[in-house]
């Protein structure tokens, strides 16, 4: 097969054909990156080291979950990936304000308090734990200025992406995890749970509050970059390693609403070939059927681990209803194993995803600081070594059945 752009090659696989080889995805969403924790945890910066790049810009760690975005294009391209994607800015207000004991509050995500938990700077005090009524929303000191410029650079930035370049380019915000993960992380994981179910009321209230704000600060992102993408990455987390958050049931009183407001209300600045891409953690089976119905086209990042998420499964149940990206275990098999270990998963991954198209490589969720540079290395060379077409079925022992036979730890 002659080969094909970048753009073209996920365009072919996101519509269910087989393209030239297997897309790869590293730096085209925030969960297909990298972190970096200094002191202990120099993920990003080991790797440039350990592949010779030593004249890269500054790494500029959010204040939040250590997350890098802005990577050097070198190690995008070493990579083999074929996405890239563009953010907005954070709003030019106080980014951060730093407490006596190192702790932050962030007030453009609504008065986070984060501090370094481990490797990662994580929320730890929840400022809306104690809030239970629409005076309490009402009054709350950390609303976000929903007016700020958060746009500086980000149209041309994307306009110059899609029209001298041939990436596949994806927008990719934070807001969107408001309402729903943002619950968690300024409520509590415990509160947002049980106000679905002990104050519906005020439950629906706030949701609705940080829909509001999030498609407020949002709008001018989407709207601004929207001739220029090809695809649309929204975040939130379904399901837990043994299970979805959920049961079904209430996942469509409490949450399915609030997904289908957001795709709906980026989908209207989009091309209509664009793709729109949803990442969640953990056990997402028993949504898919519904994220397929609210219009998400790509399921992102496949935690093969959880329950129900083998690659097997999900390609025989929803393979060509669904498109799929990433899978590639972050848990064990990438931090633990051996290069020749690494190499074997990747190609079983790819055998089971990626027959018929619907499937781009990536990892399950961002590389960490325990992985070893020369595995990174290694699975992305494996990668495009292994995901030339056609592609051979799978043999032997399934992708997870294999990595549980390991000797991991």
């Amino acid at each position: 097969m002659e080969e094909m752009t970048s753009r073209e090659r996920v365009y072919s696989t996101l519509n269910c054909r087989e393209p030239d080889r297997v897309p790869i995805c590293f730096g085209g969403s925030m969960v297909s990156v990298i972190t970096e924790c200094p002191p202990d945890g120099r993920g990003l910066s080991e790797l440039y080291e350990y592949l010779g790049i030593k004249d890269y810009e500054p790494i500029r760690i959010p204040p939040a979950l250590n997350i890098i975005t802005k990577l050097d294009e070198r190690l995008i391209r070493r990579f083999h990936s074929d996405m890239i994607q563009v953010n907005p800015n954070p709003p030019p207000e106080i980014l951060e304000i730093v407490q006596p004991d190192g702790s932050k509050i962030l007030p453009y995500l609504c008065g986070m308090k984060v501090k370094k938990v481990g490797y990662h700077d994580e929320p730890f005090v929840f400022p809306m734990k104690h809030m239970t009524t629409k005076k309490d929303i009402d009054e709350y000191p950390w609303w976000p200025d929903r007016t700020v410029d958060i746009m500086k650079g980000v149209v041309e930035r994307a306009k110059y992406l899609h029209e001298e370049t041939d990436y596949f380019v994806v927008g990719d915000s934070i807001f969107t995890v408001f309402p729903l993960n943002a619950y968690a992380l300024l409520g509590g994981m415990d509160k947002w749970l049980t106000d679905m179910k002990i104050r519906p009321q005020f439950y629906h209230q706030l949701c609705k509050q940080m829909l509001d704000i999030g498609r407020s600060l949002d709008e001018q992102f989407w709207k601004g970059i929207g001739p220029y993408i090809d695809g649309a990455m929204i975040y939130d987390d379904l399901g837990s390693q043994e299970g979805g958050l959920f049961s079904l049931a209430d996942y469509r009183e409490f949450y399915k609403p609030y997904q289908a407001e957001i795709i709906k209300s980026i989908r209207k600045h989009l091309r209509p070939d664009a793709k729109i891409f949803h990442h969640t953690c953990g056990s997402a089976y028993y949504a898919i059927p519904d994220l397929i119905e609210i219009g998400v086209d790509v399921l992102v990042a496949l935690q093969p681990l959880a329950r129900n998420m083998e690659p097997w499964r999900l390609k025989n149940e929803f393979g060509g209803k669904i498109a799929f990206m990433g899978g590639f275990d972050i848990q064990k098999l990438l931090p633990l194993g051996s290069v020749e270990q690494i190499k074997e998963g990747v190609k079983k991954l790819i055998h089971e995803y990626a027959p018929g198209g619907g499937y781009i490589f990536a990892t399950a969720h961002n590389i960490e600081p325990d992985v070893p540079p020369k595995n990174a290395v290694a699975m992305f060379d494996a990668a495009h070594e292994y995901g030339e077409y056609p592609i051979s079925k799978p043999n032997g022992l399934n992708y997870v059945d294999y990595i549980k036979s390991l000797d991991l730890r």
